[in-house]
């Protein structure tokens, strides 16, 4: 285990739990005095992780001229975050973006907008530009490394054409794009090898190296031109979840990478004294399906709505638009029965659903196949095909009677595309009619922590005094202030991958290899 006890860890989150920085009351813990008699290893530059960040900034390192070593905590890249994403890449400037008449209407100060505005305006200005300026070229890397099949589509939140989506639906095409480029390459992932300590001359004000791997497996490694941090976020445990944001506790899905808990942001704090903030903001998906505990996928219920499907309570009640953003949903199920609700659909509209999206993709992240699916179905636990209301609410628990007063109340806003209720008035109403009837229920599913290290626009990690560390540098979720309060829907695979993949390398003469 990592020297950070519970206690310094628990301590010091709640002071970091604020989204205003707070500076550590120890600058570092390792002196420059305190560095290994020998290094096992040398290199030019160091990154810790290998999901979508990590393996992207390894290989600009090394395109760069540098030597690169890879360390990660956890035991393979198709167990990252970036592999749990579902397979959408929002990005200004990139090739297919630009040979869209829509796409070219777009610029990266309104994508930065439209970011900031998604998140509260609680996003800092630095990752964001750096994100809304870059997205395009870090897109074209994979596209042109050999990227499956992708598509343009609109999608919540942004104003213009800016969402890559990958066909399967799938981060996984993401995952195994970069693992051809490492292998290509000739770079290896040290899979067990967890960052331990960061060893930090205070003099200097530089990282000059880590240690990595515990016991007899621990290496010091020393990183003559940068260490990148790409360790991901706090979502990998439901008690890491549970720790840095009390909202959630105890509630709903905690997914993420197995070994994003934290640990490597603590070390940091610990050895660096470097700040947190947005600690307390996560990315949580009113749409999480728990099964085994605080497992489980995410049902795309934005399908079933669009197709006429409704949200409603256990109570049978709509309780919010079904075209808000869903991450502005999640909030709301606090105050709702058991913290949960429901999508419910007829016959008719699962069949225009399933005509839009393959059912093994509407339940995904990870994806049950078609199979799996149906099987649940007949379970009857959090899935339901019933022919009458009668049954199904006996089935589910639902209230009968407030589930038919909805259901008058909703085929008339629909019949006149006029939603009393909550302002609706789109072209996706359908009156529901007989059954069968298909009902699914869902809980937070909280798959991205949006708190993490603060950077400059170089993605410079800062220390105590706002100043930039030198040689220290993070990318992907490990980055606060991105998503600011609320997560925008492809702006955290966007940011992984563009924060690894600087445009102008790490060569630059004032920047990484070159330093």
């Amino acid at each position: 285990m990592t020297s950070v006890s519970r206690r310094t860890f628990l301590g010091t989150a709640a002071a970091a739990s604020v989204s205003a920085v707070a500076a550590p009351a120890m600058a570092a813990s390792t002196s420059g005095n305190n560095l290994p008699a020998k290094w096992d290893d040398t290199v030019d530059v160091v990154v810790l992780g290998c999901g979508g960040a990590g393996m992207m900034a390894a290989c600009q390192a090394h395109d760069a001229g540098g030597k690169v070593a890879v360390y990660d905590a956890g035991q393979s890249p198709f167990h990252t975050a970036t592999n749990l994403c579902g397979g959408l890449f929002t990005a200004w400037g990139s090739k297919m973006q630009n040979a869209d008449p829509e796409g070219r209407k777009d610029s990266w100060q309104q994508f930065a907008e439209d970011i900031m505005a998604y998140g509260n305006y609680m996003s800092l200005k630095e990752p964001v530009y750096c994100f809304a300026k870059n997205s395009g070229k870090a897109f074209d890397f994979l596209e042109d490394a050999g990227l499956a099949k992708h598509h343009l589509e609109p999608y919540a939140g942004h104003s213009r054409l800016r969402a890559h989506r990958q066909d399967s639906f799938k981060g996984r095409d993401y995952i195994e794009v970069l693992v051809k480029q490492l292998d290509k390459r000739g770079i290896k992932i040290n899979h067990g090898m967890g960052v331990t300590k960061f060893y930090y001359d205070p003099a200097t004000n530089t990282v000059v190296g880590v240690q990595v791997g515990e016991g007899d497996k621990a290496k010091n490694v020393k990183a003559n031109k940068g260490v990148i941090m790409a360790t991901g976020g706090i979502t990998g445990t439901p008690q890491s979840l549970d720790r840095w944001v009390p909202s959630v506790a105890g509630k709903g899905v905690a997914i993420g990478g197995p070994k994003n808990d934290g640990t490597a942001m603590m070390v940091a704090v610990r050895d660096v004294g470097v700040p947190l903030s947005h600690m307390q903001y996560i990315a949580s998906y009113p749409c999480g399906i728990v099964v085994n505990g605080r497992n489980g996928p995410y049902c795309r219920w934005w399908f079933i709505t669009n197709n006429g499907g409704i949200l409603v309570n256990k109570n049978g009640q709509r309780f919010i638009t079904e075209k808000e953003g869903i991450c502005h949903v999640t909030p709301s199920l606090a105050s709702q029965p058991d913290g949960c609700h429901y999508v419910l659909c007829d016959q008719a509209g699962w069949d225009r659903t399933l005509s839009k999206i393959k059912l093994g993709a509407l339940i995904g992240l990870p994806s049950w196949p078609a199979e799996r699916v149906e099987a649940e179905f007949k379970v009857g636990k959090n899935l339901w095909k019933c022919d009458t209301l009668e049954e199904l609410c006996q089935k589910s628990g639902m209230n009968l009677d407030g589930l038919k007063k909805q259901i008058a109340t909703w085929n008339e806003a629909a019949k006149n595309h006029n939603d009393l209720q909550f302002g609706r008035s789109d072209k996706d109403m359908y009156p529901l009619g007989k059954g069968p009837y298909y009902m699914i229920r869902m809980e937070p599913w909280n798959n991205l922590s949006c708190g993490g290290v603060r950077v400059n626009e170089d993605l410079q990690v800062l220390g105590w005094d706002m100043k930039p560390v030198n040689h220290f540098y993070a990318a992907g979720e490990t980055v606060a202030g991105v998503h600011g309060a609320f997560y925008c829907g492809g702006n955290a695979c966007g940011f992984a991958h563009t924060s690894g993949c600087r445009p102008e390398g790490y060569g630059q003469t004032d920047r990484l290899i070159l330093l």
